[in-house]
């Protein structure tokens, strides 16, 4: 009910907006759920506000012109690693120039400048005709002839795809001066929709000019009135563009050359042959290109990160769904143009149920799928659909799996480019830049042992947001199996896998191929077409050649998997593109379930499974305006909040504040079981989640630094050879009074802090369940004397342990562990350094004085908190321990008690003192007695100190008749004792002579004994 009255004033914001009020100056999500968004105003154009240009046609295009210019220098130079690697990989011709094409709408006063309608038929009812303008610079006659030829002919091919346009208007082609064109990219062309125009350059390629050109017209079709993501806008131009221009009717104009028309298509708008490989969850943004190349209030200085890639899948993924849906692009506008309001360009929920609403009419069946997937789930599945803006470092990696030549014995090579980046807030809205790094790529065989290859391909450095590789794997050992390549820099990781063996070599080529998930060895087999093949699946790879005319167009590709006994083990679905393909194959994996239950109070928490639901707000049920998530990032030293956390993964783990319990089932894909799953930990601190539904102990984790091989989890907690330690010895979590405990086993559905201590980062390695949990994790080496100090609240607490141990001069790192970052509003209570990091444990070696200062940080200020402490038995006597307040000047002896009470106002400090006692020790001196004629005795005698004291009558046998004193304590001083000459019952004693017995014991245990003869007479 509260979302349906959200996306109510959503959608009446966006009308408001679009009918003529105050318009905000950046268009953003104004509900940022994954796939699940509306924005409030078009983000896949190029707005130009010309408020100071006045009405100057001249003006307004110097405007156009600055703005676009801006726009494509950046992004020719957020691309230009990439396209220049393409050139000399020969993916691109050398005289390759990319068209980048936009998209144009002015802005006045606030308000965007919609085009004037000629005729009144209503959407999806109209005529787009063309005029070529020859002003003071027209086109060359042969060009103009080639463009006059694909706008006569466009029209009616695009309407055959794409149904009726939604407006009636005649388009200007003008000449546009590509003044910034360089020998990697060019403008393509503008589609200026307020003026009706299209700004249109001068191609070489007179096919490159016909595929771009046809671009723009299937834009224009969609007008004023196109949705307001790129992935929507963009996307089902590029696909439409596609399908045309692969078509016979569009190849046949002006004499074009059909191999440089499916040149241009793979270059830069069909990726379907490489999908499955590059669909990840990196992909998902709201604009394909960073708001500050779109939109001037926002600051610049950033590129647009992965938008050559996003724009290649965009097209890609309704490719995929118009292969089974031929019809579909023209069913679905008549929908749009029938449920048109303007909420509904921007709100993703509903484009989605449209969508589905179309699927479902063409196929007749209510929940249709696309490529054997209900189509709610595939639509999630395809990260480029997700339109919200998540923050933070990313890593996507795009995987080529030919190369020019294989030498006999390389059994597997390929290209993977790397781009790295991050999404940032700004201000009201979202930006990107392009990070450097170092990755240290791990390779693993099918049995996941790491594989070390040449030097070359041990290292990756990213540039500019730019790394590439292209590892060789030599040798039997590395042939017939899936291969798996972790990348990771800092946090971030990316996978690619690769079925070695079967994709090329010297004498064949084979293209179809891919990894399957579920099924070791077995066969495939596969049916495309007319055309069937049958294949051997070793170690998860699969690989075979099909006739040339059956991959000539895309089509639809079943895959039957079969065990070694010949049985039927599942089926997969895939649809192709054009030339080739590679499949990622996932058998037997029903949907995983989790269910989390917590209690009211904070909590650390992951998920084992990629949830099919995103938001993490709706996956919990929390209200967003309620829900209290953070993710500590170690780059920033800093809590990111949600809306701005990552989505939920295996591995990722967050804080979670609830005011009240949670009992939820979480549905979603799970992590394979049968290999290890590696988790990216930068330097610093990092906050981790379980990946498995299973305990896992602490000493099964590998770590894996840089091109080593994986070692222990004890081994990486040791320095070895003059190195330090790759992590720190303790692995912490929540306990259940909201302090940090050391944590031995990892449990699901909890979350932990690791401390990586190397500069390069590391990789963590969990290993799968095994059915047990395993090994106990040994415990970590504990100082030879050591006290914990525990603090306690009502907002809760904490517990710190100061020590002495000889071991701390040389390793120090074993005994003193770092705190992990506090979340704001948790009680910090630790050790301080020299350097001022609260520690939770500090170990110091033994000398005359050791002193440690603690620090609270209350969670809530001016409430008592109560430290309390044990002396261990095994404290020397001799030690003095003392706590000390320097706020209030208090001195606790330690021995003495075992709890102090304070109420701190802000960040307070304590001290603890231990040091061993250098007094002398007690002596007892100058003892005299003198009797009375009564027979009633005096003693009196001094000490030298403080101490125990206690005094007997003994007889001369040494046996006690009377205790004087029992065991109290005693200043230093003269003390005085009295007698009367009888015994403990009080009867009188016969005269003699008998001995006072005087014993002290100082603090240390220390004893003074001393005795002086009493005479009694009568």
């Amino acid at each position: 009910m509260r979302a349906g009255r959200l996306r109510l004033l959503a959608a009446l914001a966006i009308a408001l907006f679009l009918n003529g009020l105050q318009a905000q100056q950046v268009y953003r999500n104004i509900i940022n759920r994954p796939f699940e968004t509306v924005s409030n105003g078009p983000q896949h154009v190029i707005v130009v506000d010309i408020d100071r240009a006045g009405r100057s046609p001249e003006a307004i295009d110097r405007l156009i012109r600055a703005q676009v210019e801006r726009a494509t220098r950046a992004q020719i130079q957020g691309a230009r690693p990439l396209i220049r690697l393409y050139k000399q990989l020969g993916l691109l011709p050398e005289d390759y120039r990319l068209p980048i094409l936009h998209t144009v709408v002015l802005r006045r006063n606030g308000e965007l400048i919609l085009p004037a309608r000629t005729r009144s038929d209503g959407l999806g009812n109209g005529a787009l005709s063309f005029q070529i303008v020859d002003g003071a610079d027209p086109f060359p006659p042969a060009y103009k002839a080639l463009l006059q030829a694909i706008l006569n002919a466009a029209p009616a091919l695009v309407e055959a795809e794409y149904g009726k346009p939604a407006r009636t208007l005649t388009i200007q082609v003008v000449n546009f001066d590509d003044g910034i064109g360089d020998r990697d990219a060019v403008v393509g062309g503008i589609y200026d929709v307020s003026n009706n125009r299209f700004l249109f350059p001068i191609y070489n390629s007179p096919e490159a000019a016909a595929v771009n050109l046809l671009n723009l017209v299937v834009q224009a079709f969609h007008a004023d009135v196109a949705p307001f993501y790129d992935a929507w806008a963009a996307g089902f131009a590029r696909a439409v563009t596609a399908r045309i221009a692969r078509g016979a009717a569009f190849r046949s104009l002006a004499g074009l050359n059909p191999a440089f028309i499916d040149q241009t298509l793979d270059n830069t708008y069909d990726a379907r042959p490489y999908y499955d490989a590059w669909n990840q969850p990196t992909l998902g943004s709201p604009s394909f290109i960073a708001p500050s190349l779109r939109q001037p209030p926002i600051a610049g200085g950033t590129t647009g990160g992965l938008w050559l890639v996003r724009y290649q899948m965009a097209g890609s993924v309704w490719l995929k769904l118009a292969t089974e849906y031929p019809s579909f692009f023209r069913e679905f506008n008549q929908r749009y143009y029938q449920n048109y309001t303007p909420a509904l360009r921007g709100d993703t929920t509903q484009l989605l149920n449209l969508a589905k609403q179309t699927l479902a009419a063409i196929a007749g069946n209510p929940n249709p799928t696309v490529e054997g997937v209900p189509f709610d789930q595939w639509a999630r599945r395809q990260y480029i659909l997700d339109t919200s803006v998540t923050y933070g470092r990313k890593l996507h990696a795009q995987m080529l799996p030919y190369a020019s030549r294989v030498k006999p014995d390389e059994q597997a090579v390929f290209t993977v480019f790397l781009t790295y980046f991050q999404t940032t807030r700004v201000g009201n809205s979202w930006d990107e830049s392009l990070l450097n790094g170092t990755c240290y790529p791990i390779y693993w065989d099918f049995a996941y042992n790491r594989l070390t290859l040449s030097p070359q391909y041990e290292r990756v450095d990213i540039r500019v947001g730019t790394g590439a590789v292209m590892p060789s794997f030599v040798g039997a050992e590395t042939a017939n199996q899936r291969l798996t390549v972790d990348f990771s820099v800092g946090t971030e990781n990316a996978k690619v896998y690769y079925p070695s063996s079967k994709v090329q070599g010297t004498s064949f080529r084979n293209n179809f191929f891919g990894v399957v998930f579920g099924l070791d060895e077995g066969e495939v087999e596969v049916q495309i077409g007319t055309e069937t093949r049958r294949a051997p699946v070793t170690k998860g790879a699969f690989g075979m050649q099909f006739s040339e005319e059956t991959l000539s167009r895309e089509r639809i590709a079943v895959l039957t998997f079969y065990n070694a006994q010949g049985a039927q083990v599942g089926t997969w679905r895939t649809n192709t593109g054009v030339g080739f393909h590679y499949v990622q194959a996932t058998l037997l994996t029903p949907a995983g379930l989790f269910t989390l239950n917590r209690s009211a109070g904070l909590h650390m928490i992951s998920l084992p499974l990629r949830p099919y639901e995103t938001d993490m707000a709706k996956l919990l049920n929390i209200p967003a305006s309620q829900l209290r998530l953070a993710q500590w990032r170690q780059e920033s030293f800093n809590y990111a909040y949600y809306p701005a956390t990552p989505p939920p993964a295996p591995g990722v783990g967050y804080f979670l504040q609830l005011s009240s319990p949670i009992n939820i089932t979480i549905s979603g894909d799970p992590p394979p079981t049968d290999r290890p799953f590696a988790i990216a930990l930068q330097p610093g601190w990092n906050l981790v989640g379980v990946p498995f539904n299973q305990p896992i102990p602490v000493n099964s984790l590998q770590v894996v630094h840089q091109f080593s091989s994986p070692v222990s989890w004890e081994t990486a907690t040791e320095a070895l050879g003059g190195e330090p330690p790759l992590v720190g010895s303790r692995v912490w979590t929540l306990g259940s009074f909201g302090t940090y405990v050391q944590a031995t086993q990892l449990e699901p559905g909890r979350a932990y802090w690791i401390r990586v201590l190397r500069p390069e980062g590391v990789t963590l390695l969990v290993p799968p369940p095994t059915g047990s949990t395993g090994r106990a994790a040994r415990a970590t080496d504990a100082p030879a004397w050591a006290m914990d100090l525990i603090l306690q609240s009502p907002l809760g607490g904490g517990v710190a342990t100061v020590g002495i141990d000889g071991a701390a001069r040389t390793r120090s790192y074993a005994y003193n562990h770092d705190a992990p970052p506090a979340l704001p509003g948790m009680s910090a209570f630790g050790v301080l350094d020299d350097a001022g990091q609260r520690l939770l444990q500090s170990v110091k070696p033994p000398s005359g004085r050791q002193e440690w200062t603690l620090q609270v940080a209350p969670a809530e200020p001016n409430c008592e908190h109560t430290l309390t402490w044990r002396i261990p038995h095994t404290t020397p006597k001799r030690w003095r321990i003392m706590l000390e307040n320097p706020t209030t000047g208090e001195r606790v002896d330690m021995r003495q008690r075992e709890f102090y009470r304070f109420t701190p106002a802000d960040a307070q400090t304590l001290r603890v003192v231990v040091e061993p006692s250098v007094a002398a020790p007690v002596r007892i001196i100058n003892l005299a007695a003198t009797v009375s004629r009564g027979g009633q005795a005096t003693l009196q005698f001094q000490l030298t100190g403080e101490a125990t004291l206690r005094a007997e009558i003994r007889t001369a046998r040494g046996e006690t008749i009377r205790v004087l004193t029992p065991s109290r304590a005693a200043g230093a001083g003269t003390q005085s004792l009295t007698w009367n000459g009888r015994d403990a019952n009080e009867r009188a004693l016969p005269p003699g002579t008998y001995m006072a017995y005087i014993e002290a014991v100082d603090s240390e245990g220390r004893v003074a004994r001393a005795t002086i003869p009493i005479l009694l007479t009568r």
